[in-house]
């Protein structure tokens, strides 16, 4: 799909048949429904993006999130077997699709999950099965602040990494039950065991071979998605894929998401006017190396420090990258599912714009319309409750300020009757316990309805969660799809609508 700079529209990689179907989709298009639209945390004029960068997996290959991980999770616990030592009872894990979320955080040496808020404060935890209370956290995590840069804790950033928080926490909760089954030497072990399990079964192929002789079943094809680049290819702007992928695995996926299908390509190579495979994220934004010409079968041709438009490279840097680019790095825009490897990364490293997708939104934005009436329910009796709380404190001070008075030897009929006080102090904490209740339950109901261990991803109770504020840091937009991006123009100007401190809020 190599295009010259001065030639304003060239989509000689999509079929007559796309093109009318973006015709007819633009010349219809309504506003997308909130769970398709594209969320703005930073002013991004989409008319001054030269360059668009795509990762692959979980970006634009949106893969089935229940069968891919069923799939890694059965071939890790099989490896762990075969190849660690690990009993067979271990197979008997129990797969929970609801259990793993990204931003949960591992603790490798106490053997629990956690979930912080955005101060770092853990929220919520599980032991195995097993949910420990605030006493119990309390008593784990409140005595010294969390270190991320420990390695005791591993961060969940990706959802390939979802399988193997399930299998810790399954095994943990096995070998708790049945230490004659499953004796294990630390949690410490456990976590490396899983995390080399995992590894070797992306490294040596087993997972890709799977998804790849049965992609019906783990890629959906989804036409919004060629729409969406199609749109995006408007007006000359190149589109370059950089991804951690090999090549056959890299051209086996695209194959499935873009060609022999009515609104597919013939040829996948001609949406993309860069490839680049082997990416080796986040390293590919940090250090300088040397891009590896690959051959139409793949095969490792000469290096080279700068790629040439119309490539397929292996390897490779961000430096070399914007040589050949030449355009100050406002000007591109790079699209990721990876909070660290390619959203975070990409931006301390380099002025680059950044796009996050967040799968899990679409779904949780389902659930919060369905919740609408509760969820403003909730927001009067935090309001109420603080209130409450206010008036409270002032009756509070008044017996310490009676107290002091009459120690001051002041005339007693110049002190408030404090019986009134205590009544009307009663009357209020009353009332309060029974809000707080309230709330609580209600708090819960909410949650669960988004996920029954975590609650919301963005949220850990009326803070951000630390995943959440990743995402208000470092992404400049952020959907659930980039399929999203259909429903905007080429040029669309994403404006930050508001961007509320909390003193404006409570206005």
């Amino acid at each position: 799909m190599y295009r010259s700079p001065i030639d304003p529209a060239p989509l000689d990689g999509f079929k007559p048949s796309a093109h009318l179907e973006l015709l007819r989709h633009t010349l219809s298009a309504e506003p997308p429904p909130q769970e398709r639209r594209v969320f703005v945390n930073r002013t991004l004029r989409m008319e001054k993006i030269a360059h668009v960068g795509f990762d692959l997996d979980w970006t634009l290959a949106d893969y089935d999130q229940t069968a891919m991980s069923r799939l890694a999770f059965e071939l890790t616990l099989d490896r762990l077997v075969e190849q660690f030592d690990y009993p067979r009872a271990v197979l008997e894990a129990e797969f929970r699709s609801d259990f793993c979320r990204r931003g949960l955080i591992l603790d490798t040496a106490e053997g629990t999950v956690l979930k912080m808020n955005r101060h770092r404060y853990v929220g919520r935890a599980y032991h195995g099965r097993e949910f420990l209370n605030a006493e119990e956290r309390g008593h784990l995590y409140r005595r010294e602040p969390i270190n991320p840069a420990s390695s005791r804790f591993y961060f969940v950033d990706t959802l390939f990494e979802l399988p193997e928080v399930n299998i810790f926490s399954e095994l943990i909760d096995l070998s708790r039950r049945a230490p004659e089954r499953l004796r294990l030497e630390s949690y410490a072990k456990l976590f490396q065991d899983t995390r080399r399990a995992i590894d070797s079964i992306h490294a040596d192929g087993s997972l890709k071979r799977t998804v790849l002789a049965d992609l019906d079943h783990y890629l959906p094809r989804d036409q919004q998605l060629v729409l969406a680049l199609e749109r995006l290819a408007l007006r000359g702007r190149r589109l370059i894929l950089i991804t951690n992928s090999e090549w056959f695995y890299t051209d086996g996926l695209c194959r499935q998401l873009f060609e022999n299908w009515s609104h597919g390509v013939d040829r996948w190579r001609d949406m993309f006017d860069l490839v680049i495979v082997d990416a080796r994220k986040p390293g590919f934004f940090k250090k300088s190396k040397p891009f590896v010409r690959l051959a139409e079968d793949g095969t490792p041709q000469e290096e080279v420090d700068v790629p040439d438009w119309g490539g397929v490279y292996a390897g490779g840097s961000r430096e070399g990258l914007m040589q050949l680019l030449d355009v100050p790095g406002e000007q591109v825009l790079y699209v990721g599912d990876h909070i660290y490897g390619d959203v975070l990364s990409s931006k301390l490293s380099s002025t680059w714009r950044t796009a996050l997708v967040v799968s899990e939104l679409e779904d949780e934005l389902r659930v919060r319309k369905r919740l609408e009436s509760q969820l403003r329910h909730m927001d009067v009796l935090r309001s109420e409750l603080a209130d409450l709380g206010l008036q409270m404190d002032s009756l509070h001070d008044v017996f310490r300020l009676a107290d002091q008075i009459d120690r001051d030897g002041v005339d007693p009929s110049e002190i408030p009757t404090l019986s009134e006080v205590q009544t009307q102090l009663k009357t209020l904490r009353t009332e309060h316990k029974a809000m707080r209740q309230h709330a609580a339950r209600l708090q819960s109901r909410i949650s669960r309805s988004v996920n029954p261990y975590w609650g919301s991803l963005f949220k850990q109770g009326s803070n951000k969660s630390l995943f959440g504020s990743q995402v208000d840091d470092f992404a400049c937009i952020y959907a659930s799809a980039v399929r999203n991006l259909a429903h905007y123009g080429s040029h669309h100007y994403f404006r930050v609508t508001a961007d509320w401190m909390m003193h404006e809020v409570e206005v």
